[in-house]
Protein backbone atom coordinates (compact mmCIF):
# COMPACT_ATOMS: atom_id res chain seq x y z
CA UNK A 1 0.00 0.00 0.00
CA UNK A 2 1.37 3.43 -0.96
CA UNK A 3 1.60 6.33 1.48
CA UNK A 4 -1.22 8.16 -0.30
CA UNK A 5 -3.47 5.10 -0.15
CA UNK A 6 -2.80 4.81 3.57
CA UNK A 7 -3.63 8.47 4.14
CA UNK A 8 -6.91 8.07 2.26
CA UNK A 9 -7.85 5.16 4.51
CA UNK A 10 -7.25 7.29 7.61
CA UNK A 11 -9.51 9.97 6.12
CA UNK A 12 -12.25 7.35 5.78
CA UNK A 13 -12.22 6.63 9.53
CA UNK A 14 -12.56 10.28 10.52
CA UNK A 15 -9.05 11.78 10.51
CA UNK A 16 -8.33 15.18 8.96
CA UNK A 17 -5.59 15.22 6.33
CA UNK A 18 -2.95 16.65 8.69
CA UNK A 19 -3.97 14.27 11.53
CA UNK A 20 -3.61 11.37 9.11
CA UNK A 21 -0.14 12.51 8.02
CA UNK A 22 1.12 12.92 11.58
CA UNK A 23 -0.34 9.62 12.76
CA UNK A 24 1.01 7.77 9.73
CA UNK A 25 4.48 9.25 10.23
CA UNK A 26 4.52 8.05 13.85
CA UNK A 27 3.19 4.66 12.79
CA UNK A 28 5.99 4.20 10.25
CA UNK A 29 8.91 5.78 12.10
CA UNK A 30 8.16 5.43 15.81
CA UNK A 31 8.84 8.24 18.32
CA UNK A 32 9.68 11.59 16.65
CA UNK A 33 10.51 15.14 17.73
CA UNK A 34 8.57 18.17 16.53
CA UNK A 35 11.21 18.97 13.92
CA UNK A 36 11.23 15.42 12.61
CA UNK A 37 7.45 15.26 12.48
CA UNK A 38 7.13 18.51 10.54
CA UNK A 39 9.68 17.30 7.99
CA UNK A 40 8.40 13.73 7.60
CA UNK A 41 4.67 14.48 7.72
CA UNK A 42 4.98 17.60 5.54
CA UNK A 43 2.73 19.81 7.64
CA UNK A 44 3.01 23.54 8.52
CA UNK A 45 4.95 24.18 11.74
CA UNK A 46 2.15 26.40 13.05
CA UNK A 47 -0.33 23.50 12.88
CA UNK A 48 1.71 20.79 14.60
CA UNK A 49 0.75 21.47 18.22
CA UNK A 50 -3.02 21.68 17.70
CA UNK A 51 -2.87 18.48 15.62
CA UNK A 52 -0.90 16.71 18.37
CA UNK A 53 -3.40 17.98 20.95
CA UNK A 54 -6.29 16.51 18.96
CA UNK A 55 -4.55 13.15 18.56
CA UNK A 56 -3.79 13.10 22.29
CA UNK A 57 -7.43 13.89 23.12
CA UNK A 58 -8.49 11.00 20.89
CA UNK A 59 -6.35 8.67 22.96
CA UNK A 60 -3.92 7.91 20.14
CA UNK A 61 -0.66 9.73 20.96
CA UNK A 62 1.54 10.07 24.06
CA UNK A 63 4.02 12.90 24.76
CA UNK A 64 7.42 12.60 26.46
CA UNK A 65 8.46 14.88 29.34
CA UNK A 66 12.10 15.10 28.23
CA UNK A 67 13.88 17.62 26.04
CA UNK A 68 13.39 17.74 23.17
CA UNK A 69 9.77 16.65 23.44
CA UNK A 70 9.06 13.47 21.54
CA UNK A 71 5.77 12.04 20.36
CA UNK A 72 4.83 8.39 20.07
CA UNK A 73 1.73 6.25 19.49
CA UNK A 74 -0.25 4.46 22.14
CA UNK A 75 -0.39 0.80 21.03
CA UNK A 76 -2.23 1.14 17.67
CA UNK A 77 -3.84 -2.31 17.79
CA UNK A 78 -5.72 -1.19 20.89
CA UNK A 79 -5.89 2.61 20.74
CA UNK A 80 -6.82 3.00 17.07
CA UNK A 81 -9.52 0.34 17.23
CA UNK A 82 -10.85 1.88 20.45
CA UNK A 83 -10.99 5.31 18.78
CA UNK A 84 -12.97 3.93 15.82
CA UNK A 85 -15.38 2.09 18.16
CA UNK A 86 -15.96 5.21 20.25
CA UNK A 87 -16.50 7.32 17.13
CA UNK A 88 -19.07 4.83 15.92
CA UNK A 89 -20.83 4.70 19.29
CA UNK A 90 -20.98 8.49 19.28
CA UNK A 91 -22.53 8.52 15.81
CA UNK A 92 -25.04 5.82 16.77
CA UNK A 93 -26.04 7.89 19.80
CA UNK A 94 -26.62 10.92 17.56
CA UNK A 95 -28.72 8.78 15.21
CA UNK A 96 -30.80 7.53 18.16
CA UNK A 97 -31.36 11.12 19.30
CA UNK A 98 -32.49 12.13 15.81
CA UNK A 99 -34.89 9.19 15.47
CA UNK A 100 -36.37 9.75 18.93
CA UNK A 101 -36.91 13.47 18.31
CA UNK A 102 -38.66 13.11 14.96
CA UNK A 103 -42.00 11.39 14.46
CA UNK A 104 -41.60 8.80 11.72
CA UNK A 105 -43.72 9.22 8.62
CA UNK A 106 -46.49 6.64 8.18
CA UNK A 107 -45.19 6.26 4.62
CA UNK A 108 -42.27 4.27 6.06
CA UNK A 109 -44.65 1.41 6.78
CA UNK A 110 -43.98 -1.69 4.71
CA UNK A 111 -46.36 -2.54 1.86
CA UNK A 112 -46.51 -5.32 -0.70
CA UNK A 113 -43.78 -4.18 -3.06
CA UNK A 114 -40.43 -5.17 -4.48
CA UNK A 115 -37.65 -2.78 -3.52
CA UNK A 116 -34.07 -2.51 -4.72
CA UNK A 117 -31.07 -1.35 -2.69
CA UNK A 118 -27.61 -0.60 -4.10
CA UNK A 119 -24.23 -0.54 -2.34
CA UNK A 120 -22.68 -2.86 0.19
CA UNK A 121 -23.55 -0.61 3.16
CA UNK A 122 -27.25 -0.60 2.28
CA UNK A 123 -27.22 -4.35 1.73
CA UNK A 124 -25.44 -4.95 5.05
CA UNK A 125 -27.99 -2.80 6.88
CA UNK A 126 -30.83 -4.75 5.25
CA UNK A 127 -29.31 -8.08 6.28
CA UNK A 128 -28.98 -6.93 9.86
CA UNK A 129 -32.59 -5.69 9.85
CA UNK A 130 -33.85 -8.96 8.32
CA UNK A 131 -32.06 -11.16 10.83
CA UNK A 132 -32.90 -9.09 13.91
CA UNK A 133 -36.62 -8.97 13.01
CA UNK A 134 -36.92 -12.72 12.44
CA UNK A 135 -39.44 -14.17 14.89
CA UNK A 136 -39.61 -17.87 14.05
CA UNK A 137 -37.68 -19.15 11.02
CA UNK A 138 -34.69 -17.94 9.02
CA UNK A 139 -33.77 -19.59 5.71
CA UNK A 140 -30.51 -18.67 3.94
CA UNK A 141 -28.59 -19.60 0.81
CA UNK A 142 -25.10 -18.17 0.52
CA UNK A 143 -21.51 -18.49 -0.62
CA UNK A 144 -18.92 -19.05 2.11
CA UNK A 145 -17.04 -15.79 1.48
CA UNK A 146 -20.27 -13.79 1.87
CA UNK A 147 -21.10 -15.74 5.02
CA UNK A 148 -17.68 -14.96 6.48
CA UNK A 149 -17.69 -11.24 5.69
CA UNK A 150 -21.29 -10.32 6.41
CA UNK A 151 -23.64 -13.06 7.62
CA UNK A 152 -21.85 -14.64 10.58
CA UNK A 153 -21.58 -11.51 12.74
CA UNK A 154 -25.28 -10.80 12.19
CA UNK A 155 -26.37 -14.38 12.88
CA UNK A 156 -24.87 -14.02 16.36
CA UNK A 157 -27.77 -11.69 17.19
CA UNK A 158 -30.34 -14.52 17.15
CA UNK A 159 -28.33 -17.25 18.89
CA UNK A 160 -30.32 -16.88 22.11
CA UNK A 161 -33.71 -16.83 20.39
CA UNK A 162 -35.78 -19.92 19.59
CA UNK A 163 -35.63 -19.09 15.86
CA UNK A 164 -34.99 -22.10 13.63
CA UNK A 165 -32.18 -21.52 11.12
CA UNK A 166 -31.37 -23.35 7.89
CA UNK A 167 -28.28 -22.34 5.89
CA UNK A 168 -27.58 -23.79 2.44
CA UNK A 169 -24.01 -23.24 1.22
CA UNK A 170 -23.27 -23.08 -2.49
CA UNK A 171 -19.61 -23.93 -1.84
CA UNK A 172 -17.65 -25.50 0.99
CA UNK A 173 -15.02 -23.92 3.21
CA UNK A 174 -14.07 -25.87 6.34
CA UNK A 175 -13.36 -22.71 8.34
CA UNK A 176 -16.83 -21.31 7.63
CA UNK A 177 -18.50 -24.65 8.28
CA UNK A 178 -16.82 -24.75 11.71
CA UNK A 179 -18.26 -21.29 12.42
CA UNK A 180 -21.75 -22.47 11.44
CA UNK A 181 -21.89 -25.62 13.58
CA UNK A 182 -23.71 -23.70 16.31
CA UNK A 183 -26.73 -23.22 14.03
CA UNK A 184 -29.61 -25.63 13.59
CA UNK A 185 -29.12 -26.86 10.06
CA UNK A 186 -26.33 -26.39 7.51
CA UNK A 187 -26.45 -28.01 4.08
CA UNK A 188 -24.28 -28.06 0.94
CA UNK A 189 -25.59 -27.59 -2.58
CA UNK A 190 -22.68 -27.01 -5.00
CA UNK A 191 -24.23 -24.71 -7.60
CA UNK A 192 -24.42 -21.10 -8.74
CA UNK A 193 -27.41 -19.25 -7.36
CA UNK A 194 -28.54 -16.03 -5.70
CA UNK A 195 -27.92 -15.28 -2.05
CA UNK A 196 -31.31 -15.50 -0.36
CA UNK A 197 -32.46 -14.60 3.12
CA UNK A 198 -36.07 -15.55 3.83
CA UNK A 199 -37.61 -14.26 7.04
CA UNK A 200 -40.61 -16.06 8.51
CA UNK A 201 -41.76 -17.02 4.99
CA UNK A 202 -43.11 -13.47 4.69
CA UNK A 203 -40.17 -11.37 3.46
CA UNK A 204 -37.28 -12.14 1.17
CA UNK A 205 -33.92 -10.53 0.47
CA UNK A 206 -32.37 -11.59 -2.84
CA UNK A 207 -28.77 -10.72 -3.78
CA UNK A 208 -27.61 -11.79 -7.28
CA UNK A 209 -24.44 -13.87 -7.38
CA UNK A 210 -22.76 -11.00 -9.28
CA UNK A 211 -22.87 -8.86 -6.11
CA UNK A 212 -19.09 -8.37 -6.14
CA UNK A 213 -19.22 -6.59 -9.48
CA UNK A 214 -22.50 -4.81 -8.82
CA UNK A 215 -23.72 -4.81 -5.22
CA UNK A 216 -27.50 -4.76 -5.47
CA UNK A 217 -30.26 -6.46 -3.50
CA UNK A 218 -34.00 -6.88 -3.89
CA UNK A 219 -36.44 -6.87 -1.00
CA UNK A 220 -39.51 -8.97 -1.76
CA UNK A 221 -42.63 -8.15 0.25
CA UNK A 222 -45.20 -9.32 -2.28
CA UNK A 223 -46.57 -12.75 -1.28
CA UNK A 224 -47.23 -13.88 -4.87
CA UNK A 225 -43.66 -13.11 -5.95
CA UNK A 226 -42.20 -14.58 -2.76
CA UNK A 227 -44.03 -17.90 -3.10
CA UNK A 228 -41.95 -19.35 -6.00
CA UNK A 229 -38.77 -18.11 -4.30
CA UNK A 230 -39.67 -20.07 -1.16
CA UNK A 231 -40.41 -23.12 -3.34
CA UNK A 232 -37.01 -22.69 -5.00
CA UNK A 233 -35.31 -22.63 -1.59
CA UNK A 234 -36.95 -25.91 -0.58
CA UNK A 235 -36.10 -27.52 -3.92
CA UNK A 236 -32.45 -26.65 -3.23
CA UNK A 237 -32.78 -28.03 0.27
CA UNK A 238 -34.34 -31.23 -1.04
CA UNK A 239 -31.32 -31.92 -3.27
CA UNK A 240 -28.61 -30.69 -0.87
CA UNK A 241 -26.34 -32.70 1.43
CA UNK A 242 -26.58 -32.24 5.22
CA UNK A 243 -23.45 -31.01 6.99
CA UNK A 244 -24.93 -30.04 10.37
CA UNK A 245 -28.31 -31.01 11.82
CA UNK A 246 -28.91 -30.22 15.49
CA UNK A 247 -32.72 -30.03 15.67
CA UNK A 248 -34.01 -32.73 17.98
CA UNK A 249 -30.44 -33.78 18.75
CA UNK A 250 -28.77 -30.93 20.64
CA UNK A 251 -31.75 -28.58 20.40
CA UNK A 252 -35.07 -29.42 22.02
CA UNK A 253 -37.16 -26.32 21.32
CA UNK A 254 -37.62 -24.30 18.13
CA UNK A 255 -40.21 -22.21 16.25
CA UNK A 256 -41.08 -22.69 12.58
CA UNK A 257 -43.28 -21.28 9.83
CA UNK A 258 -42.63 -24.26 7.55
CA UNK A 259 -44.50 -27.39 8.63
CA UNK A 260 -42.12 -29.80 6.89
CA UNK A 261 -39.08 -28.64 8.90
CA UNK A 262 -41.14 -28.78 12.10
CA UNK A 263 -42.12 -32.39 11.32
CA UNK A 264 -38.49 -33.32 10.64
CA UNK A 265 -37.54 -32.02 14.10
CA UNK A 266 -40.43 -33.92 15.68
CA UNK A 267 -39.35 -37.15 14.01
CA UNK A 268 -35.72 -36.65 15.03
CA UNK A 269 -36.76 -36.12 18.66
CA UNK A 270 -38.90 -39.26 18.56
CA UNK A 271 -36.00 -41.25 17.06
CA UNK A 272 -33.87 -40.10 19.98
CA UNK A 273 -36.45 -41.24 22.52
CA UNK A 274 -37.53 -37.73 23.53
CA UNK A 275 -41.04 -36.76 24.50
CA UNK A 276 -42.30 -34.03 22.21
CA UNK A 277 -45.20 -31.62 22.13
CA UNK A 278 -46.24 -28.88 19.74
CA UNK A 279 -48.04 -25.57 19.87
CA UNK A 280 -49.57 -24.49 16.58
CA UNK A 281 -51.01 -21.06 15.81
CA UNK A 282 -53.32 -20.88 12.82
CA UNK A 283 -56.97 -21.08 11.79
CA UNK A 284 -59.75 -23.65 11.64
CA UNK A 285 -60.59 -24.31 8.00
CA UNK A 286 -64.25 -25.06 8.74
CA UNK A 287 -64.97 -21.68 10.33
CA UNK A 288 -61.98 -19.48 9.50
CA UNK A 289 -61.58 -18.80 13.23
CA UNK A 290 -58.04 -18.15 14.43
CA UNK A 291 -56.84 -20.39 17.23
CA UNK A 292 -54.03 -22.26 18.98
CA UNK A 293 -53.60 -26.03 19.29
CA UNK A 294 -51.39 -27.63 21.92
CA UNK A 295 -50.88 -31.33 21.97
CA UNK A 296 -48.83 -34.40 21.19
CA UNK A 297 -47.83 -35.11 17.58
CA UNK A 298 -48.94 -38.62 16.59
CA UNK A 299 -47.90 -39.04 12.97
CA UNK A 300 -47.08 -37.12 9.80
CA UNK A 301 -47.67 -37.69 6.10
CA UNK A 302 -46.05 -36.16 3.07
CA UNK A 303 -47.27 -36.32 -0.52
CA UNK A 304 -44.41 -34.97 -2.67
CA UNK A 305 -46.44 -35.11 -5.88
CA UNK A 306 -49.32 -33.05 -4.51
CA UNK A 307 -46.92 -31.04 -2.31
CA UNK A 308 -49.04 -31.73 0.76
CA UNK A 309 -47.57 -32.23 4.23
CA UNK A 310 -49.85 -32.96 7.19
CA UNK A 311 -49.41 -33.55 10.90
CA UNK A 312 -51.83 -35.35 13.23
CA UNK A 313 -51.97 -33.86 16.73
CA UNK A 314 -53.74 -35.46 19.68
CA UNK A 315 -55.46 -33.02 22.03
CA UNK A 316 -57.77 -34.05 24.85
CA UNK A 317 -58.35 -37.44 23.22
CA UNK A 318 -59.26 -35.96 19.84
CA UNK A 319 -57.05 -36.07 16.76
CA UNK A 320 -56.65 -32.97 14.62
CA UNK A 321 -55.19 -32.97 11.10
CA UNK A 322 -52.90 -29.96 10.63
CA UNK A 323 -51.66 -28.67 7.28
CA UNK A 324 -49.20 -25.96 6.32
CA UNK A 325 -49.92 -22.57 4.78
CA UNK A 326 -52.56 -22.81 2.07
CA UNK A 327 -54.01 -26.00 3.55
CA UNK A 328 -57.33 -27.13 2.00
CA UNK A 329 -58.00 -30.73 3.04
CA UNK A 330 -56.99 -30.60 6.73
CA UNK A 331 -58.80 -29.42 9.85
CA UNK A 332 -56.38 -26.66 10.75
CA UNK A 333 -54.01 -24.41 8.76
CA UNK A 334 -50.73 -23.77 10.61
CA UNK A 335 -49.13 -20.32 10.57
CA UNK A 336 -46.57 -20.87 13.36
CA UNK A 337 -45.35 -24.12 14.88
CA UNK A 338 -43.38 -24.47 18.11
CA UNK A 339 -41.80 -27.86 18.75
CA UNK A 340 -40.56 -28.56 22.27
CA UNK A 341 -39.85 -31.09 24.97
CA UNK A 342 -42.49 -30.90 27.71
CA UNK A 343 -41.24 -30.08 31.22
CA UNK A 344 -39.74 -33.18 32.79
CA UNK A 345 -41.02 -34.20 36.23
CA UNK A 346 -38.56 -33.66 39.05
CA UNK A 347 -37.09 -36.84 40.56
CA UNK A 348 -36.45 -37.20 44.28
Amino acid sequence: MSDEEAILKFLRIGFTKYEARVYYALLKHGALTSTELIKIAGIPQARLYDIIEKLVSKGLVKVSKGRPTRYSLIEPDIALKNYVEQEMLGKIKIVDEILKSIEKSPHLAEEDYVWSVSGIHGITALIRDFIEKTEDELLITTYTDFAEKILLKNLEKIEKKEVSVCVILYDKNEKIVESLVLYDEVRLKPTQGPIMILRDLSNGLIIPRTYKQRPIAYVIEDAEILSPIINYFFSLRETSSPIVYRLGVDIGRRRFRNLLRAIEMIQKMQENGMEVEVEVEGRWLSSGEVGVIKGKPISATRDKYREITSLIIERDGARILVGGRGAIYEDFEAFKITVYRPPQPAHD
